[in-house]
Parts: structure tokens; C-alpha cells; sequence
């Protein structure tokens, strides 16, 4: 209810004063900064929830601060998913701005669906944030490209002193139309072990058409996964 009175009184003010709407742009993933303590992370993230290493979310949580209630990962680290505050974009679809929609949907990295987290040491200290491109509600057409999120992130960090190499090959994999990667990079910066895995390819079984030339136009994997890590 709470949020309905305020996208109301948001519809009101914005359709007196202004035809376009301008997505004020909340804080995201980047803000957060290694080595923080969790009661200095910036706030307007919602549903926070203990992660699955990069996977759906998993127990729903009030805050990070209970963080605790999650089970550790093998280094110690504690993992909360979250997402951004969505108000915005509830105020965008009512306006049917297609524009501000664009800036304000989802939660998102250089325009890709992404599920991030945050891994804390049992101090409550922030080391390391984890991003998984999210195939969830995507179209095959737009989830085809979520592997391009992996070179985006290299950029981000300079796309000298990466090492790369070929993920362990499966039996049955082939690759999509001509174009294959599996695909693990590392880098070091200042302290940080920054890591960026990369795939697209059809696992064993599956094509884009079955065996009597039904179009199977979802079937083949394409995902990112990025880890930065303080070297403890």
C-alpha cells in the first residue's frame, strides 16, 4: 500500500511539472567498496536473501546485517544476494516511458540482467562481490549476448595483464551456429584478485531445432560470472 500511495503521488507531481521522466539513478554494485563494514553499504538495495554462488537467490533476509543466518562458503565467506530498489521503475512503466524505463528496469550491469552479491568475513567486513548474468524472464534472443558482459567487465578493470585460459572441455558440447567459448581470465590489481569466466555454447543434446526440424530457439547456454576478492 505504502508503495501504490507513492507511485501515485509520484504520477501526480510528474505529470503536472514534465511529459519525460528522468530515472534519478539509485546506487549499485560499484559503491559498494572492499573492505567497508556492513553498516557503512549504502542503502536502496532491497530483497536481500542469502546467495547460491551466483544462483537464484536463496533464504530471504531483512538486511545484510544478517548475513550470519546464511551458510558460509568454503573460504569463510558469507554471501547475500540483493537487488535495486525497483520504485522507480514501477514510476516509468505507469508514465509508459519507454526511455526512462530503459535506465530505471531491473537490476543490471552495462544493460545485462545480473544477479549480485556481496561475500563477507564473519566481521561483517566486506571481501569480495560476486556477479552472475541472470537467464531469468530473458528472452533467448537478448540472453544469446549475455556472455559479451565478461569482455564489458575486463574493460572496466583495463584489458592489459589479464590471463586467460579454456574452461575443462565436456563431451557433447558444440558450438553455437560457429562461435564457441568457455572461458576462465584473472588479474591481479592492488590487493584484489579479480576473476571473469565467459560461455556460450550448446551443452550435450541440445540444438536449436530438434529432430524433426522443430525450432528450439532457447536451448544453448550464454552466461558471465565476475568475482573481485580482497588476497587475504
Amino acid at each position: 500500500m505504502r508503495r501504490l500511495q507513492l507511485i501515485g503521488t509520484c504520477l501526480v507531481t510528474l505529470l503536472a511539472a514534465s511529459p519525460a521522466l528522468a530515472c534519478q539513478g539509485g546506487p549499485s554494485v560499484w559503491d559498494i567498496q572492499l573492505g567497508s563494514m556492513i553498516r557503512d553499504l549504502p542503502g536502496g538495495f532491497t530483497d536481500h536473501a542469502c546467495g547460491s554462488n551466483g544462483g537464484p537467490p536463496g533464504k530471504l533476509l531483512s538486511s545484510f546485517e544478517d548475513f550470519k543466518q546464511c551458510r558460509p562458503e568454503g573460504d569463510g565467506l558469507f554471501e547475500v544476494a540483493f537487488r535495486y530498489d525497483d520504485e522507480q521503475e514501477f514510476v516509468a512503466r505507469a508514465l509508459e516511458q519507454t526511455r526512462a524505463l530503459a535506465l530505471c528496469e531491473g537490476t543490471k550491469v552495462f544493460g545485462f540482467p545480473v544477479v549480485p552479491t556481496v561475500l563477507l568475513d564473519g566481521d561483517g567486513v566486506v571481501r569480495g562481490l560476486r556477479l552472475v548474468t541472470d537467464p531469468r524472464g530473458v528472452e533467448p534472443a537478448d540472453r544469446s549476448n549475455a556472455w559479451a558482459l565478461g569482455n564489458m567487465l575486463k574493460r572496466r578493470y583495463g584489458v592489459e595483464g589479464w590471463t586467460c585460459e579454456d574452461l575443462p572441455e565436456v563431451p557433447g558440447e558444440t558450438p553455437v551456429a560457429s562461435f564457441k567459448l568457455r572461458e576462465r581470465c584473472s588479474k591481479s590489481v592492488e590487493g584484489v584478485e579479480l576473476s571473469v569466466e565467459s560461455e556460450y555454447y550448446h551443452r550435450a543434446g541440445q540444438s536449436f531445432t530438434d529432430e524433426f526440424g522443430n525450432v528450439q530457439p532457447g536451448l544453448f547456454i550464454s552466461q558471465a560470472r565476475f568475482e573481485m576478492k580482497q588476497q587475504r
